[in-house]
């Protein structure tokens, strides 16, 4: 048999931390000081929501009386207003001192999540046609300077999203999503059981039977509020009395606003005179 040959070799000690520190050109001092400035990052600054609340005040002034401050400290939003058939909003994502703002564009077709985020400023997405806000950074506690940013995203990429089409073309377009809507994962093709009452063009009641068809599938609480949104709409859909339902659906529109925030009546839009502007 023949012998193996064993390296007389011994393995090396491991380096020393000094050793290390010092073969990447630092020492204890600077790695303590490093350790303690990526501390200070990631610790939030006191008094970061008055800070934005501050922001808001300055930059509502500049966008005029049809925007008013919804919620508090970092949870405070803007508010287009009148409201219709969408919840708009610009925030931000209270990432510690590293905000991010933030843009909410939600129908008011179900209940209200709030602070839904729709679009954030470091996401590349195709609806941010002005890619210079990816490049800012917003620091709260500048209020003059952060108030003039979130004016211009908010009279920028928020209002370019806001500005949404006629509810015909809503309804259109949600149609033909409805017909392939076991192709795709995305069920945006419920809310077309609500276009069909506002533009009168069918029964919702096929739309409402799949949306809980699915969320049965989904084993969603028959109890929780989505499922019996759902239920209530087709109760009030079954009916077959559109006005009706377009006054259950306004009803709805605004409780699910004030299960969350207490807007006055002079907040919301009359959106059974002009249903057009979706």
């Amino acid at each position: 048999m023949a012998s193996m040959h064993m390296s007389d070799d011994k393995p090396k000690p491991p380096k020393s931390v000094t050793e290390v520190l010092e073969s990447l050109g630092t020492d204890r001092d600077q790695l303590r000081e490093m350790a303690k400035d990526a501390i200070a990052d990631l610790t939030p600054k006191k008094g970061r929501g008055a800070a934005w609340e501050k922001v808001l005040g300055t930059a509502v002034k500049k966008l005029g009386p049809n925007w008013t401050i919804i919620g508090s400290g970092l949870r405070a939003e803007l508010l287009p207003t009148p409201v219709r058939w969408w919840f708009d909003t610009v925030g931000i994502d209270p990432i510690p001192n590293r905000e991010q703002l933030t843009i909410g564009h939600v129908r008011l077709f179900e209940p209200l999540i709030p602070r839904a985020i729709t679009l954030r400023q470091d996401i590349p997405d195709s609806r941010l046609q002005d890619q210079e806000f990816r490049r800012l950074q917003i620091d709260i506690f500048d209020t003059a300077s952060a108030a003039a940013t979130v004016t211009q995203w908010a009279q920028g990429p928020a209002m370019q999203l806001f500005d949404t089409k006629p509810a015909e073309l809503f309804s259109a377009f949600l149609e033909e999503k409805y017909l392939v809507r076991d192709q795709s994962r995305s069920t945006s093709w419920r809310f077309l059981a609500a276009y069909r009452v506002i533009t009168d063009t069918g029964s919702p009641l096929e739309v409402i039977d799949s949306q809980l068809d699915y969320l049965r599938s989904r084993a969603a609480d028959p109890a929780g509020p989505l499922v019996m949104f759902w239920e209530q709409f087709r109760e009030v859909a079954a009916a077959g009395d559109r006005e009706r339902t377009l006054r259950w659906l306004d009803e709805h529109r605004r409780a699910t606003v004030r299960e969350h925030y207490p807007l006055p009546d002079s907040v919301f839009a009359d959106v059974l005179e002009d249903l057009g502007d979706g």
